[in-house]
């Protein structure tokens, strides 16, 4: 659309006879410079572009002829061509050029009265440090990009990606206390947009981070750490008899019998029906009762877990351990 008013600017000078009187050598100045305007922006020479349309705005106040259809059609091209000027830099991912040259697009749209080229600039500019951080985390210069990502959160704070890409480096970092903050942010802001895909991308991120948190913190036998770590990773996950059997194990290690006990009962109930694959699960639950003094229902676990890969543990508990009559 833009492209084609240029096209008419040209056509249309000469319709109106040059729309000055071309007596006048200072006004057939002002023409030639919005001609050569149209021109450099035709050549996407979009910043010698605008210095000829200023050119001619400027011939045309000085002479006071500020009606000018000619002179509005100068003024109406110089953010035009400042937009197209800072979308071809962030085309090259140069996005400090980009940025910087989208604020000239602010001033040129409030100089110009320009509001919907205005509305672009702020806009894009917190995509542009989106797209800036995103690429520094590429490059591993984390700080630098959390710095980026911060800026578009200040000015868009309703763009859930930025929260994402900042999980990201915190995931790098080590920091799960910011990692989750940034993961809330991200499901926060996805949710009062609507956007699923967002939400699923942040949901399996977080999953997979305390997942893989918990799994190490039980492999160094950090208990505490990993009952935190599991049981953050259902905010995110949907639970499943994994994560309760496991929840069961770290409870059972800490001698926490009454929430190891219900973890191992709600990972039976996840898993239903089975032949041998809930044995450790039994195995587990008899632990649990063994260990608050509940002989009985220790024996009736064990004795449930007595088959598969458990059966000889779970006869030496019945057997030696808890002698189940």
């Amino acid at each position: 659309m833009k492209f084609k008013i240029l096209s008419r600017i040209t056509a249309m000078i000469f319709l109106m006879g040059f729309a000055v009187t071309l007596s006048a050598q200072t006004e057939t100045e002002a023409v030639d410079a919005l001609k050569d305007g149209v021109a450099k922006s035709q050549a996407k020479d979009y910043l010698c572009a605008i210095e000829s349309f200023k050119k001619c705005v400027s011939i045309y106040d000085e002479l006071d002829l500020t009606a000018s259809e000619n002179r509005s059609t100068a003024a109406s091209q110089i953010p035009n061509m400042q937009y197209k000027q800072a979308i071809a830099l962030y085309k090259e991912k140069k996005y400090d050029e980009s940025i910087a040259a989208f604020e000239v697009l602010k001033e040129y749209s409030a100089t110009y009265n320009d509001p919907a080229n205005a509305k672009k600039a702020d806009k894009t500019i917190p995509k542009l440090y989106y797209a800036k951080g995103a690429s520094l985390i590429g490059s591993k210069n984390y700080d630098a990009a959390l710095e980026a990502l911060d800026k578009s959160i200040e000015l868009d704070p309703k763009y859930p990606m930025s929260y994402v890409r900042k999980a990201q480096v915190y995931k790098e970092k080590d920091d799960e206390a910011n990692f989750k903050q940034a993961i809330d942010g991200a499901l926060n802001a996805a949710t009062a947009k609507n956007d699923t895909k967002t939400e699923g991308t942040a949901k399996q991120l977080a999953g997979n981070f305390y997942l893989v948190a918990g799994a190490d913190a039980v492999k160094s036998e950090n208990w505490s750490s990993a009952e935190k770590y599991f049981n953050t990773l259902m905010e995110y996950k949907d639970a499943d008899e994994d994560i309760y059997f496991q929840l069961a194990v770290i409870y059972n290690k800490q001698s926490k019998w009454d929430a190891a006990i219900e973890a191992a009962n709600k990972a039976l109930e996840l898993m239903g029906e089975v032949d041998t694959k809930d044995a450790k699960i039994h195995f587990e639950l008899g632990n649990s009762y063994y260990g608050k003094g509940d002989n009985a229902a220790a024996c009736e676990a064990y004795g449930n877990a007595n088959k598969g890969d458990y059966a000889e543990a779970a006869k030496y508990q019945m057997e030696h351990v808890v002698k189940c009559n």
